[in-house]
């Protein structure tokens, strides 16, 4: 009875959080709020799946006379899982970044993700790839498999770029939002961009942008980004003038 009391309950606790986690997708219209309630719940299965193990045990060996022993050697089960789970990225990392020169900037191959390094964390490397998009890859993964390193080139590739501006607003404005926008692009590399501001004969400014990528390609999606940036204000303001 027992046993089929604890069945029970392991089906309950796995269909509940398979239900929630529909719910939340569902029902929670907030993308923010969503993706935090997502992201609490396999936290929350965890421990209640501890705790249900636990609770199995006492159901199902509690009047033993050794009950005392299997519960100390489930603890130290449980403490020696959550720490290999917690510390094996973070001990990987350490070793790939002592035996491979594992640094920001330098360009890897492995067999699921490729891309220049974009940061090194505690216990994963995010790359980027050529299209901008950012994989974290945790590195007890990248430590199972061949990963090769490229012949290492300093040298990143310059980018200059001259942008009209609208006569609407002040030109600083935009030199903020453009600077904004290249600090936070995957595609810059190298030296911090540089955003200058020329007048012409005619009275009207231009932008002068220096920038480095690795990949001449990342260059015409940056220039498309910031023209794009550049219009979506420009046409903000004017909509907004009396």
């Amino acid at each position: 009875m027992n046993l089929l009391l604890f069945l029970v309950a392991g089906l309950l606790v796995f269909g509940l959080f398979r239900l929630l986690s529909r719910a939340a997708r569902m029902l929670i219209s907030r993308k923010a709020l969503r993706n935090r309630i997502l992201a609490l719940l396999p936290v929350a299965e965890l421990l209640i799946w501890i705790g249900y193990g636990f609770w199995g045990l006492s159901i199902l060996f509690g009047g033993l006379v050794y009950y005392d022993l299997i519960l100390w050697v489930a603890v130290v089960l449980l403490i020696v899982a959550l720490a290999w789970f917690v510390f094996r990225d973070f001990l990987a990392g350490v070793l790939l970044k002592a035996e491979r020169s594992l640094e920001a900037g330098r360009y890897i191959k492995a067999p699921y993700a490729e891309g220049y390094i974009r940061s090194l964390g505690a216990r994963s490397v995010v790359l980027v790839n050529e299209k901008g998009e950012i994989m974290r890859v945790p590195y007890s993964r990248i430590n199972k498999e061949m990963i090769v390193l490229p012949p290492e080139n300093d040298e990143s590739l310059p980018h200059h770029l001259k942008l009209s501006l609208p006569a609407i607003r002040d030109p600083e404005v935009y030199k903020r939002l453009v600077e904004k926008e290249l600090m936070a692009m995957p595609w810059i590399t190298g030296s911090s961009p540089s955003v200058d501001i020329v007048e012409e004969t005619d009275g009207r400014y231009r932008l002068h942008l220096t920038f480095y990528t690795h990949i001449r390609s990342q260059g015409a999606r940056v220039g498309e980004k910031i023209k794009k940036v550049l219009s979506v204000a420009a046409d903000s303001e004017f909509n907004q003038l009396p």
